[in-house]
């Protein structure tokens, strides 16, 4: 049973990654013999740092290949087979995807079985239909809305998989304030609009003794960038006695854990006022928040390495 318990929150886990990281490639060539043929690619892309959730995901799946690229300092979980690709799109079937990256998986989805459902030769109305597809899909899709029958569920996996996709644990340096960040393009703000419902009613932050809160912020876009909206949580109470204490019941897979442990230990801190009028204390809360995020990165030129490792044991759990 706990194995069957785990393996479910892996798999929402994963879904909520996908739904921030993953693409689905259809690709076409044309042969020299003048046919066509289609290939289908799932990909996650990322920091080379981050090679250990992407093996993590390959084995739990028992599909797809890792592959390491240290001249891009990236690493890409890969899948292309269409045996192993089945077996993902079932999972994704049984565990759906939350986001805009849901019309992406549908039209994969249709093209594959199309292709490789087929009874004969691809024919022209066969690749006519999987061209429309094509056209309609990843940065050229224009459409945002569900299908009729979609129906978004969320979990709190799920939302660890996007946090730990697109969240930012954030500690402002000047006043030495924190706050979480989930920021995605305006199309989606739907699924911001039911993650803040669904974070409000999981953490009971309709208290009104609680300072701060989840809301949503529009920004404008800034040169060629899309217009945007951000889910922000500020407040130390709530952040260090509902949101990081939410958050801490659940198995982080990849290495966005530090960041929230570091996180936790410096609202922990703040909260408890052991800054005030202790510039030892204060000294070494900012030391921790400059080594956060990008700054962890082995390819940051600035990272001092010795930041992670002035944080307590004691003081992470």
């Amino acid at each position: 049973m706990k194995n069957q318990v785990a393996n479910k929150n892996f798999y929402e886990w994963l879904a909520g990654f996908i739904d921030a990281e993953g693409c689905f490639h259809i690709k076409r060539k044309i042969m020299s013999n003048g046919n066509t043929r289609y290939y289908f690619e799932f990909v996650i892309k990322l920091h080379q740092d981050d090679e250990a959730v992407l093996k993590t995901i390959c084995h739990t799946l028992g599909v797809g290949r890792v592959v390491l690229r240290p001249k891009y300092n990236t690493c890409s979980f890969e899948v292309g087979s269409e045996k192993e690709l089945r077996i993902l799109i079932d999972l994704l079937d049984k565990y759906p995807l939350m986001g805009d990256k849901y019309l992406d998986y549908l039209n994969f989805r249709k093209a594959f079985f199309l292709y490789f459902d087929r009874s004969g030769l691809v024919t022209e109305s066969l690749k006519a239909e999987i061209e429309e597809l094509r056209a309609n899909h990843n940065t050229k899709r224009e459409s945002t809305l569900p299908p009729e029958n979609y129906k978004r569920v969320i979990t709190d996996y799920k939302i660890l998989g996007f946090i730990e996709g697109e969240g930012s644990f954030i500690i402002q340096t000047k006043e030495l304030t924190p706050r979480f960040e989930l920021e995605l393009t305006f199309a989606q703000k739907p699924l911001l609009m039911e993650i803040c419902e669904y974070l409000k009613l999981r953490l009971g932050l309709n208290q009104p003794a609680a300072k701060g809160g989840i809301k949503l912020r529009e920004r404008k876009p800034k040169g060629n960038s899309k217009p945007t909206v951000r889910l922000e949580i500020i407040g130390i109470d709530i952040l260090h006695n509902y949101f990081n204490a939410f958050l801490s019941q659940l198995e982080f897979y990849s290495r966005k854990k530090e960041d929230f442990k570091t996180f936790c230990f410096i609202c922990d801190k703040l909260f408890n006022k052991a800054h005030i009028n202790n510039k030892e204390v204060k000294d070494l809360l900012l030391k921790l928040s400059e080594g956060m995020n990008g700054a962890r990165l082995s390819t940051n030129k600035l990272k001092d390495k010795t930041l992670t490792e002035e944080t307590p044991d004691s003081e992470e759990e």
